[in-house]
């Protein structure tokens, strides 16, 4: 089992995250190995940095940690698009339509889209074909969840 960890920088929130993501699965999927699974993580900082919407791979659990999304149209999106240093990064193939795209060729069993003010959340990534959007987690820092359609 293989958990893509896209946005993770081993940060306080996203470590807690992490956690909901793992208890969210012990109660739901209790046979997932969720403990054991290998981890890729993709983090668009630096020289060394990953974009996982040019990745092809395939996953069993997806998480966005906090991905940043200011409006398309605005200063701090085009400021942002192709850096890659600081938390307000942005890949420059940043759309809805590469991020739904994206998930959905993961055929990953689970995603776990983990949210602040200024990032991706289920409301932008709307339907992911198909998945399945479940309830979403509600707060500042909630989650919104997806279930691969069987």
């Amino acid at each position: 089992m293989t958990i893509a960890l896209v946005g993770f920088t081993d940060s306080y929130n996203d470590r807690r995250w992490l956690e909901m993501a793992g208890a969210w699965v012990a109660r739901h999927d209790p046979a997932l190995p969720w403990a054991s699974a290998a981890r890729q993580v993709f983090d668009l900082r630096g020289g060394r940095g990953a974009n996982f919407l040019d990745d092809r791979g395939e996953y069993d659990v997806v998480v966005l940690f906090a991905i940043y999304n200011p409006p398309a149209d605005s200063a701090a999106f085009r400021r942002a698009v192709g850096r890659r240093r600081g938390q307000t990064s942005l890949a420059a193939n940043h759309s809805r339509a590469s991020w739904t795209r994206r998930l959905s060729g993961t055929r990953a069993r689970y995603l776990f889209v983990f949210r602040r003010d200024d990032s991706v959340d289920g409301d932008w990534l709307g339907e992911i074909d198909g998945y399945e959007r479940l309830a979403d987690t509600p707060g500042v820092f909630g989650m919104s969840s997806y279930q691969l359609e069987t």
